[in-house]
């Protein structure tokens, strides 16, 4: 009798935290009551171009998200200016993309001496449920852990961070092809 009453006293004390496990389900997106993204400092983004995973880093210090490109090369299209470039990290590279340049923009660096021109596309992400077209500076992260880093243009309106959390959001799926 004392182990079934033991055992049912574990069961009520145990069984919020097999609820709060199951929290983050695939079905489950966590959003502020203003419809706001509820984001940590780093998720799983979905580069919807390409249908590519990856690990992205959240940094509200940063005003332009960025993510790792190489082959990047300018040239002109009907008269406006557009840049061809891969996607790349991990030693992984998507086809060669052609974009728009939205903007060039000029990037000073703390650790680095003078600055650096780069091209500003607009690309379809999805966190979450979320699908939001942003901005990206377009630069060779190969050297760092993340190939996206997302800054404050994409967060504006759309997400909140809580830097205290880490992949708050579920990993999306790769769409149906």
């Amino acid at each position: 009798m004392n182990q079934r009453i033991a055992a049912f006293f574990l069961l009520i004390v145990l069984s919020p935290f097999s609820f709060a496990n199951t929290a983050n389900t695939a079905e489950s997106y966590e959003h502020l009551p203003d419809g706001k993204l509820m984001m940590g400092e780093k998720e799983w983004v979905r580069v919807d171009d390409i249908n590519v995973i990856a690990k992205a880093r959240v940094d509200t210090g940063a005003t332009t998200s960025s993510i790792s490109a190489i082959d990047i090369k300018a040239f002109e299209r009907n008269g406006e200016e557009w840049v061809s470039f891969r996607l790349a990290h991990d030693e992984k590279e998507s086809d060669l993309m052609e974009l728009p340049v939205v903007r060039t923009v000029r990037i000073i660096q703390s650790s680095a001496e003078g600055y650096d021109r780069r091209y500003v596309v607009e690309m379809p992400i999805t966190i979450g449920d979320v699908t939001e077209s942003t901005e990206f500076t377009l630069r060779d992260r190969h050297h760092l852990n993340f190939p996206v880093l997302l800054g404050r243009t994409y967060l504006k309106d759309t997400a909140v961070v809580d830097v205290s959390r880490q992949y708050v959001q579920p990993k999306p799926g790769k769409l149906d092809q």
